[in-house]
């Protein structure tokens, strides 16, 4: 099962790779900003970015350490990134094809481990949050970001079938107390955290996986009734003349103006020394 679900991943991404190639949201995302400022890079440190999708935080973190590896499961998102610190000229940074699960590093590797709105794809996060601590220097960093939701289980699920209906690689997306957790239990403790209000266009947040005007028809209901503890979160914005007063939809889904956020969480952790 877990590997139907990573090869799904890599099919739903392997078709995306340019649309994550020049995303904003990935590309000039506050959260990758709010990396840069609590994570000072040093000149000697070796650096590994997981799940690097198009490579923007590799791409990032780049000139300001001795080498920076950047690994994928899927083989589209490794050959972008690659193809875009070949445009850039950076002559230190490498790819590799690997799963986050099960890194081909040995331990002890890295200085900086950075995984940016990945996590949520992986079906075992506590395995991957364990290589991220096996492979770090004691003392190291973990740069970490993704998609968060709220700590009622019942929303939560209501709110990750919005998410897995866009996109069928999607896994679970956690609340923070639950990264936390899973942090503790790897050995991570966590130094800095921020949440960020991702503000989303819904058209193009479709788009990028390719939905259908089906989907996007279902997608829209399930925004206009949500679940009480979903709205601070969600916080749907409507175009005029798109909600009827039954939260009825009255325009094609493609034609739909609708807008709403999420939350990122920014988190720095740092290795325990044994």
């Amino acid at each position: 099962m877990l590997d139907d679900l990573k090869s799904m991943v890599k099919t739903q991404f392997g078709a995306s790779a340019d649309a994550y190639a020049t995303s904003k949201v990935h590309a000039q995302g506050e959260s990758l900003a709010i990396l840069a400022e609590l994570i000072t890079p040093q000149s000697d440190w070796q650096a590994l970015d997981v799940a690097t999708g198009a490579g923007h935080t590799a791409l990032m973190f780049a000139p300001y350490v001795a080498r920076m590896v950047a690994t994928d499961l899927t083989e589209q998102m490794v050959d972008k990134a690659a193809e875009l610190a070949r445009q850039q000229g950076l002559t230190n940074m490498e790819t590799r094809q690997a799963d986050a699960e099960s890194l081909p590093f040995d331990d002890q590797s890295f200085d900086l481990v950075t995984c940016r709105i990945a996590l949520h794809h992986f079906p075992v996060p506590q395995q991957a949050i364990n290589e991220f601590a096996r492979v770090l220097k004691p003392s190291g960093l973990l740069g970490f970001t993704d998609n968060v939701t709220v700590t009622d289980m019942a929303a939560a699920g209501y709110y990750n079938a919005y998410e897995k209906l866009r996109d069928p690689s999607h896994y679970w997306a956690h609340s923070t107390e639950a990264l936390q957790t899973m942090f503790e239990q790897a050995g991570l403790t966590v130094k800095a955290t921020r949440r960020v209000n991702k503000e989303m266009v819904f058209q193009a947040w479709a788009d990028r996986m390719q939905v259908s005007d089906e989907n996007k028809t279902k997608l829209l209901y399930m925004m206009a009734n949500l679940p009480e503890a979903l709205e601070p979160m969600l916080q749907p914005r409507w175009g005029q003349g798109c909600l009827g007063p039954q939260k009825q939809l009255l325009v094609p889904a493609s034609q739909a103006q609708m807008w709403f956020t999420l939350w990122d969480w920014v988190c720095v952790a740092e290795k325990v020394e044994q």
